[in-house]
């Protein structure tokens, strides 16, 4: 009797949570279909107009505060400094407080310099990676690394100078062209040995000539006279040939052989 009743209470929960959710379903129908018949705004929770139109703000002031891209007023410099200084090294940072620039003025030891320091007499505005700004009486200036083969750094926006490749004159003399051969020379290169009435050609004569061959002129000059011979063969040497007129058979001829 005990387990009947209590599957009777059993099927009365169930019946009883059927019935509700059956209840809550027509619940949201009900508003679904409400909505859709156009009254939503009678008895709904709307959102005000000026919360859904109201625009969300944001405040870029501190990403700009990092200077991503650079200071507008750095653009500005585009005359380098006159100040007798050399850059010589840098140490790039962010913030850009945090940045060290190392000058030497003069011939003094290069030393350390911050943005807003003093410089020869110019205020460092700011440090970047190859340069630094400068602000010398109100005119804005840069200092840059040192040019490492010796030209002037140019000025953003210019061409570089081209270089200069003049070539220097040589101061070196020119050397002397050789004297030209005396009478005697060219005789003994022939081999000649003197006999009645010229030189008699000896054994290895040149191209044109024989053994027994007797040279009686040099272009037109008797070899009797040595001082109008060895004139002959200097005129002579510029060509490199000489007219030889020699004696064959006991006929003249006139054959060409070098001089030089």
């Amino acid at each position: 009797m005990i387990v009947v009743e209590r599957l009777r209470w059993r099927e009365r929960w169930v019946d009883w949570l059927a019935a509700a959710a059956i209840v809550s379903v027509a619940f949201a129908l009900a508003g679904l279909v409400w909505r859709i018949a156009g009254h939503a705004g009678t008895g709904a929770i709307t959102v005000p107009s000026a919360a859904r139109t109201r625009a969300v703000t944001v405040d870029t002031g501190p990403a700009l505060a990092w200077a991503p891209f650079g200071s507008p007023t750095a653009a500005d410099a585009t005359s380098p400094t006159a100040i007798q200084a050399v850059l010589k090294g840098v140490v790039f940072a962010r913030p850009a407080e945090l940045s060290i620039a190392f000058v030497s003025i003069g011939n003094e030891a290069a030393k350390p310099f911050k943005a807003g320091d003093a410089l020869a007499g110019a205020q460092v505005t700011e440090i970047r990676r190859d340069r630094i700004i400068l602000n010398n009486g109100g005119r804005l200036e840069y200092l840059a690394f040192p040019d490492p083969f010796g030209q002037a750094t140019p000025t953003p926006g210019q061409a570089a100078p081209a270089p200069n490749f003049t070539v220097q004159p040589s101061t070196a003399p020119a050397a002397a062209p050789p004297p030209p051969p005396s009478a005697q020379a060219v005789l003994s290169r022939l081999n000649a040995t003197p006999v009645a009435g010229g030189y008699a050609i000896g054994a290895n004569p040149p191209p044109g000539m024989r053994a027994g061959d007797v040279i009686q002129s040099v272009n037109g000059a008797a070899l009797t006279d040595p001082s109008a011979v060895n004139a002959a063969i200097a005129s002579a040497a510029a060509s490199g040939q000489a007219q030889v007129t020699i004696l064959r058979d006991g006929k003249p001829n006139t054959v060409s052989i070098p001089i030089r």
